[in-house]
């Protein structure tokens, strides 16, 4: 898959909003003991702001290295869910307790004198699997899909766990990984399992900012495997920051990392429902129920705005398409009836559009600009059928 451009509109809309608000009572912290590793870890939850006023099952995001990247990173995903960029989510934060150690796969002699209790990788997929997933499903009302995201040794270990064990989660997010580890052993194990696997329904972003020349290599590498044997059901995109750091990229990293795994979640565009018509929004209804099993609606103020566009160009049938789908998603909304009003009379259907403005009368009396449309209606068609006597008179 090409490499994607992050959408600068996205991310002025994200840099002028950093100060999101988290709901404090949504934030829970909790203890596990991991049989796996013997000893307890602290364990971070962010629940959806709808949690508790709905039965849904939420997915999670597993976030690593939680002890530095969880305060801003439930910023940043608090924004992105409330502003309708991903679906609501359980965040999940793991701190380490010995990050060299859990996050490196296993290797011979590489920097043993640096990292003493290195290469402990694989006990740690078996934690998540035995002792953090069950208690997160005993505790929360969590669903089977899951995402992972980590940055630099984290990152690393988001990549061994997809080429690992790709079944332990639905989406990959791995920013600048250290893939120079053991002689850059992940970068050939990638390469292998990709060869191995013909058809791998997941989803995969990786981000690299300006690197040291031998991390670079390695991130051209692991980009050119993906490129040339990559199976067609991956989703995979990667991005390429050189304005960032290898330290200084995890922000704008999980933005647009968000923006692309969850591109299709993000209403249909003012525009696109413009030109191509209610099949769209009909279209995006089916896919976000389908992929992420919640039954949403676009946004009445978007519908509305597409149907003043169509009604204005005095595309007539295109707005009664809109406006008819946008009173079966919200038949309170006294605009619609309005609207179609406006059409009959357009049309020279004056029958047709009272019966609209009484509609929309009735369910805003508040409105004296519709109670005097439907009145000046009413003695229209009076006038009209007074006139129509008199001919027959004559």
């Amino acid at each position: 898959m090409m490499r994607i451009l992050f959408s600068t509109l996205f991310a002025l809309l994200i840099c002028s909003n950093t100060s999101a608000e988290v709901n404090l009572k949504n934030l829970h912290s909790s203890r596990v003991y991991s049989k796996v590793l013997k000893e307890y870890r602290d364990v971070k939850v962010l629940l959806p702001n709808e949690y508790n006023d709905t039965y849904y099952k939420y997915p999670t995001i597993y976030l690593l290295d939680a002890e530095t990247n969880f305060d801003m990173g439930i910023e940043v995903l608090s924004f992105l869910m409330d502003n309708h960029f991903i679906p609501p989510h359980i965040v999940v934060g793991l701190p380490n307790t010995d990050r060299f150690r859990d996050m490196t796969p296993v290797d011979s002699v590489m920097n043993k004198n640096i990292f003493r209790t290195r290469g402990g990788a694989d006990n740690f997929i078996k934690t998540l699997e035995l002792d953090v997933f069950p208690f997160i499903a005993d505790n929360f009302r969590a669903s089977t899909q899951r995402l992972v995201m980590g940055h630099s040794y984290s990152g690393l270990f988001v990549v061994y766990a997809f080429s690992k064990r790709p079944d332990l989660f639905d989406k990959y997010l791995a920013f600048s990984p250290i893939l120079w580890w053991n002689n850059k052993a992940i970068v050939n194990d990638i390469d292998q399992f990709l060869s191995n696997n013909s058809s791998i329904r997941k989803q995969l972003f990786v981000s690299f900012a300006e690197e040291a020349a031998e991390m670079l290599k390695s991130c051209k590498s692991l980009i050119l495997s993906l490129e040339t044997k990559a199976p067609s059901d991956l989703k995979w995109n990667y991005a390429w920051m050189p304005d960032e750091s290898h330290y200084t990229l995890y922000r704008k990293s999980l933005m647009q990392g968000m923006e692309t795994i969850f591109a299709e979640y993000k209403y249909p565009d003012v525009q696109v429902l413009v030109e191509k018509g209610v099949e769209v929004a009909e279209t995006y209804q089916r896919k976000v129920l389908l992929s992420y099993g919640r039954n949403e609606k676009l946004p009445y103020s978007l519908l509305e705005n597409v149907c003043i566009q169509l009604k204005d160009a005095e595309r007539y049938n295109d707005a009664m398409a809109f406006l008819k789908y946008s009173i079966s998603n919200y038949p309170e909304r006294a605009e619609s009836f309005y609207y179609v009003g406006e059409i009959y009379e357009k049309v020279n259907q004056p029958k047709e559009a009272v019966k609209f403005y009484e509609i929309a009368h009735n369910k805003d009396k508040g409105r004296w600009d519709y109670e005097n449309k439907f009145i000046a209606m009413q003695k229209l068609l009076v006038e009209l059928e007074n006139k129509t006597q008199n001919n027959i008179d004559l």
